[in-house]
C-alpha cells in the first residue's frame, strides 16, 4: 500500500533559510513533529531541523508516525505529537551521524527503559531532561529502575505512574510526579517540587497525606474524604473534591500565591483553614459557598474566578480588591430574588479583564454596570440590554445574549481591536457606526442568530487598514448593501456573510486579500465575473444558494483548496471547476463539497473527476453507480444523505441523459482504474 506525500513549498523554505538561525529554529519548533524528516532534504536548514528533532524525542520500539493528508489544505494538521518518535536503534544511528544527543527524552514503558539501560546507558547521562511514564496494567513493576536511578544519581524531570494496584515506593529521583489510580507508601519525597495526586474513589477510611518541605506545586483530585497536611513551601495548590470532604492542616502560608478549590461541602472560606495573606490568584468552585465577605481578606489578588457558585453580588465596591486585574465568573447561579434584579454591578476600580458567562444573567440590568475606566477586555454572555454603551478604553469586546439593542449614538470606541456581538436578536437603530470604525479594529463580528436589524447603508464603508476579519450574519442584505460594504477597498482576509437576497453575485466586489470567503444563504442565483483575481483565496463557501443554472465560473485554483457547494440545488459540478481542466492547472488540488444536492448529474460528476486528477469530491450516497466508484476511489466520497431543501421542489429534467450520451473513456471509474493516479490500497475483489 502506498501513501500520499505532501508537496513541500520549496520557495517558502528557501526564503526561510535566509533568516537568522535562531529565528529559523523558533519557527521550525512550531511545525508538526512528524513533518520534520521531510525537511532534511533542504540543505540550508538541515542542521537546524536535526537540532529540533533531537530537542525532544520519544523512544519507543513501536510507534505510528502521522502521515500527511491528501486532503487539500490539511497536510500535517492531524499531527498532535509533542515529541519526535524514534526507535532506540534509529536514535543511536542519528547520534553517530550528527554527534548530538537529545536534550529531552521521553520513555513510556518499563521495557523501553530496560533497553536503554542495557544497550545505551550513556544516553541517560547525556540528556538534560528525562521523563518517564509507567502503567501497571502494561508492564512489570518499575521499582527496580527507581533503585537503578538512585544508585547512579539520575533524576526524572517528570515521572507519571498509573494503574498500579499496590502502593509504590519512590525514592528521591524525580522533580515532578503524577499519580493516576496509583498510590505511594510515602508521599514525603525530598526534592519533589510538583505533585499531582488522584486519590481515587474507593470506599475506605479517610486517607491522610503529608508532603516534603520541598514541595511547591500540589494538585489533589479526590472522590473520597481526605486529610491533608500542607507544607508552608507551597506556591500553588489545586484541590478538586467531588461529594467528599477535605480537611486541611496548615499554618499561615506566606508563599501560597495560586489557589483553586472545588469543595462541595463548605459554606464559608474560613472552613478551609487556609491562611494565605499573599494570594495572587483565587479560583473558587464551591456551589454551597455563601459567605463571600471572608474573601475580602485577600487584598493582593490579581485574578479572581468563580465557577458553579452563586454570583457574588455585593462582593465588590470601588475600594475592594485594589490590585485585582481580572475577574471571571462562569456557570454561576443567578438568584431570582428582587435584590439581584435591583443590584448594580460594581467592579474593582483597577480591573482590566471582565468575563461573565452565567445562565439567567439576562434578568440582571447590565445597563447599570459600573465598568472601570481601566477595563480593556470585556466578555459577557447571557445578557440582554437596550442601551449598548460600552467602556471607552476597551480593546477586546465579546458580548453575547438573547437580545442586544444599540442606540443611534452608538459607536465602536477608538481603542477597540476585536469587536464581537452575538445575539438571537441584534438591533442597531442606526448604521452610522459603520462609517466611524476605529483605525485599530482588526476583527468585526456582528452575528444575529435569528434576526439582525440595521438601517440601510447610505454611503460606502471605509474599512480600517488593519481589519482582517468580518462576520455579518442574518441581516438580510441586498445587492446594494453588498456594494456599499465596499469590501473591494479593504484588506480583509476572512469574510463571512450569511442571509440575504442579492440574486446576482459580482465576484469583483471582494478584495484580493481575502483568503476565506463565505457567502451562505445569500439568495445567489447568478455569478458575474471571475474569482481568478482573488489570488489569495483558499476557501470559498456558497452553501445554501440557488445555483442550478449557473454559467461556468473561473476559480483561482492555484490558491483555492476547498469549495463548499452544499445544498445549492446543483445539477452540474463542471461549471465550478472549469479552471481545473486547463493544462497549466493539471497539478493543482481542489476539494469540493457538493453534499445536499440530490439532483446532481452523475455523468457530469464522473467526467469532471476524470478530466482533473487533482479534483476531490464529496457527494451524498444517492446513486448506486457513484457509490460503487467511491469504493475504488481516494477522490470521491459518498456520504450519508444530507437533506436537500430543493429536491421536492425541483422539477424532473425534461431531457433524460443516458450513458450513451457520454464516451465511457471520459468517465471516472476510481483510482484503481487510472494508471496515472496513485492508488491508496483499496482492493476490489471480483466475484
Amino acid at each position: 500500500m502506498t501513501t500520499a506525500t505532501i508537496k513541500i513549498d520549496t520557495a517558502l523554505f528557501i526564503r526561510l533559510a535566509k533568516l537568522p538561525s535562531e529565528i529559523v529554529a523558533y519557527i521550525i519548533g512550531f511545525l508538526p513533529k512528524c513533518m520534520l524528516p521531510e525537511l532534511l532534504y533542504f540543505p540550508p536548514i538541515k542542521e537546524i531541523v536535526v537540532s529540533t528533532i533531537f530537542s525532544d524525542v520519544n523512544i519507543a520500539e513501536e510507534y505510528l508516525r502521522d502521515k500527511a493528508s491528501d486532503v487539500p489544505g490539511v497536510g500535517y494538521g492531524i499531527c498532535y505529537c509533542d515529541y519526535f518518535k524514534v526507535t532506540l536503534d534509529d536514535l543511536k544511528r542519528g547520534i553517530d551521524q550528527w554527534s548530538i544527543y537529545p536534550r529531552c527524552i521521553y520513555i513510556d514503558n518499563v521495557e523501553d527503559f530496560q533497553n536503554v539501560c542495557d544497550d545505551f546507558p550513556e544516553l541517560l547521562f547525556k540528556a538534560q531532561s528525562i521523563n518517564g511514564s509507567f502503567a501497571g496494567d502494561e508492564g512489570p513493576n518499575p521499582e527496580p529502575f527507581f533503585k537503578f536511578f538512585l544508585d547512579l544519581n539520575i533524576k526524572f524531570d517528570s515521572l507519571s505512574l498509573s494503574n498500579f494496584s499496590d502502593p509504590l515506593t519512590v525514592p528521591p529521583i524525580a522533580t515532578s510526579i503524577e499519580l493516576l489510580n496509583a498510590s505511594l507508601t510515602n508521599y514525603v519525597i525530598p526534592g519533589v517540587k510538583k505533585l499531582d495526586v488522584d486519590a481515587g474513589s474507593d470506599e475506605m477510611e479517610t486517607q491522610t497525606y503529608a508532603f516534603s518541605s520541598d514541595l511547591e506545586n500540589l494538585l489533589l483530585y479526590t472522590k473520597r474524604s481526605i486529610e491533608v497536611t500542607l507544607p508552608q513551601t507551597l506556591r500553588k495548590l489545586e484541590v478538586y473534591a467531588f461529594q467528599s470532604s477535605v480537611h486541611f492542616i496548615s499554618e499561615e502560608m506566606v508563599n501560597l500565591e495560586y489557589l483553586t478549590i472545588q469543595l462541595p461541602n463548605i459554606r464559608t472560606f474560613n472552613e478551609t483553614g487556609i491562611i494565605a495573606p499573599n494570594l495572587k490568584e483565587l479560583n473558587v468552585r464551591c456551589d454551597q459557598l455563601s459567605n463571600l465577605e471572608e474573601l475580602r481578606q485577600f487584598q493582593h489578588l490579581k485574578e479572581l474566578e468563580f465557577g458553579f457558585c452563586n454570583y457574588p453580588f455585593g462582593l465588590f465596591d470601588e475600594d475592594s480588591f485594589p490590585e485585582l486585574e481580572s475577574f471571571m465568573c462562569w456557570g454561576c447561579h443567578i438568584s431570582d430574588s428582587e435584590d439581584c434584579h435591583n443590584s448594580s454591578l460594581i467592579f474593582p476600580r483597577n480591573l482590566k479583564q471582565l468575563a461573565i458567562e452565567c445562565p439567567g444573567f439576562e434578568n440582571v440590568d447590565f445597563t447599570t454596570a459600573m465598568l472601570p475606566l481601566t477595563l480593556t477586555i470585556l466578555h459577557v454572555s447571557g445578557l440582554s440590554f437596550n442601551d449598548g454603551y460600552l467602556g471607552e478604553n476597551l480593546r477586546y469586546v465579546n458580548v453575547q445574549g438573547s437580545s442586544l439593542v444599540f442606540k443611534k449614538r452608538f459607536i465602536i470606541f477608538p481603542m477597540v481591536e476585536k469587536f464581537i456581538l452575538k445575539a438571537d436578536h441584534l438591533t442597531f437603530e442606526s448604521s452610522d457606526f459603520m462609517y466611524h470604525l476605529p483605525a485599530s479594529l482588526m476583527h468585526l463580528n456582528l452575528f444575529a442568530c435569528e434576526q439582525g436589524k440595521m438601517n440601510p447603508l447610505a454611503q460606502k464603508v471605509k474599512w480600517p487598514s488593519m481589519l482582517s476579519g468580518f462576520v455579518f450574519q442574518n441581516f438580510k442584505i441586498n445587492y446594494e448593501t453588498l456594494k456599499l460594504l465596499n469590501m473591494k477597498e479593504s484588506r480583509i482576509e476572512e469574510i463571512d456573510i450569511c442571509g440575504g437576497d442579492i440574486k446576482t453575485l459580482d465576484a469583483d466586489l471582494f478584495p484580493v486579500s481575502v483568503k476565506d470567503l463565505s457567502l451562505v444563504q445569500m439568495g445567489i442565483e447568478e455569478v458575474l465575473g471571475s474569482f481568478e483575481d482573488l489570488e489569495n483565496l483558499q476557501k470559498l463557501s456558497l452553501q445554501g444558494n440557488q445555483l442550478k443554472k449557473i454559467s461556468p465560473v473561473r476559480m483561482p485554483v492555484s490558491s483555492l483548496s476547498f469549495l463548499d457547494l452544499k445544498q445549492c440545488n446543483l445539477r452540474l459540478i463542471s461549471p465550478f471547476v472549469v479552471s481545473m481542466f486547463e493544462e497549466k492547472n493539471k497539478n493543482v488540488k481542489l476539494r469540493v463539497n457538493a453534499t445536499g444536492n440530490l439532483n446532481l448529474n452523475v455523468f457530469d460528476v464522473r467526467r469532471a473527476l476524470k478530466a482533473s486528477k487533482g479534483l476531490s469530491l464529496n457527494v451524498n450516497n444517492f446513486d448506486k453507480n457513484l457509490i460503487e466508484v467511491s469504493k475504488r476511489s481516494t477522490r470521491l466520497c459518498c456520504e450519508y444523505e444530507l437533506p436537500d431543501p430543493y429536491f421536492k421542489e425541483s422539477e424532473m429534467e425534461e431531457e433524460v441523459v443516458s450513458v450513451s450520451d457520454y464516451d465511457s473513456d471520459d468517465l471516472y471509474n476510481g483510482s484503481g482504474f487510472d494508471p496515472d493516479e496513485e492508488y491508496m490500497g483499496i482492493i476490489v475483489l471480483s466475484k
